[in-house]
């Protein structure tokens, strides 16, 4: 029971900062914004930032030469007077330098922790991107889903209340959240050091079979279970053809195959799994 009652204590108030029944609100507005980036640039290395308070984020990796951004501005209000507040007070700032394209949402609420309530009105951005497939990708999102395909860039992905869906994806680098499941698809297994981690959730990561890399795993509430084969870790037993870790001190490390760049799982409430993808 201990364990339950901390969980809730911890989830719901996060939860509920930034939300509020959709009944409350009487006034609503919706826009669709879209716009395209030139990264054809042979100078610079092509990088996507997005950093999304409300609503999910979608991005996917194609064979062009633009990050085509389709973005759905959703405003709920409590009044006219709250709705032309929102149409004043909250942007999106979308620039660009070099290859870099920067989508920035801004408003009041940057600087103050007060939430729906306090200013009567509610904003969700909801972004569909396209890029290059190579482009590096720095996401942070607040409420709501991030969803990531097709990519081979490095990233550095960062959630809080939603979950982060990563397929079919190389590179290396940071996927990280609160509340929700962090699942990551490997097309090219990670040459570098590479991060996954949620407070509230599972961790599932899918490599290709051949996996070289030396392996950090830490969980509070949860087993630890892989695919491969993995040496020097504290303990280990099978279970259904699988190797079952787990360790005294809720942290355990080890290495696979000839071992490589260092692969670190962590969740606190969830349990961590290592998939071997089928050629």
């Amino acid at each position: 029971m201990k364990p339950l009652a901390f969980m809730t204590l911890i989830l719901l108030p996060a939860l509920a900062w930034g939300q509020r029944d959709e009944r409350s609100w009487k006034f609503e507005n919706r826009e669709t914004i879209r716009r395209s980036f030139d990264v054809s640039s042979a100078s610079d290395a092509k990088k996507l930032l997005v950093d999304d308070m409300n609503g999910f984020i979608h991005v996917n990796g194609y064979g062009g030469k633009e990050v085509q951004v389709t973005v759905e501005k959703h405003i709920r209000a409590e009044s006219n007077e709250a709705m032309a507040e929102a149409q004043r007070d909250v942007k999106l700032d979308m620039s660009q330098q070099g290859n870099f394209v920067r989508l920035y949402e801004d408003g009041p609420f940057r600087n103050h922790s007060r939430g729906d309530r306090y200013y009567g009105y509610h904003v969700d951005f909801d972004f569909e991107i396209q890029v290059p497939s190579d482009t590096e990708l720095i996401i942070k999102g607040f409420n709501r889903e991030i969803e990531v395909k097709k990519t081979t860039g490095d990233f550095d992905i960062h959630g809080f209340n939603g979950g982060i869906d990563l397929e079919d994806v190389s590179g290396s680098g940071s996927v990280q959240t609160f509340n929700g499941k962090v699942k990551v698809a490997f097309s090219k297994n990670p040459a570098r050091e590479t991060h996954f981690k949620t407070f509230n959730g599972s961790v599932d990561v899918y490599f290709q079979p051949t996996l070289d890399a030396d392996l950090r795993f830490k969980t509070f509430h949860g087993a630890i279970f892989t695919d491969f084969e993995v040496n020097a870790l504290s303990s280990s037993e099978s279970k259904n053809g699988k190797f079952v870790y787990r360790s005294s001190h809720r942290m355990t490390a080890g290495r696979t195959g000839k071992g490589g760049p260092e692969l670190s799982f962590d969740t606190f409430n969830g349990s961590i799994r290592l998939h071997s993808k089928a050629l």
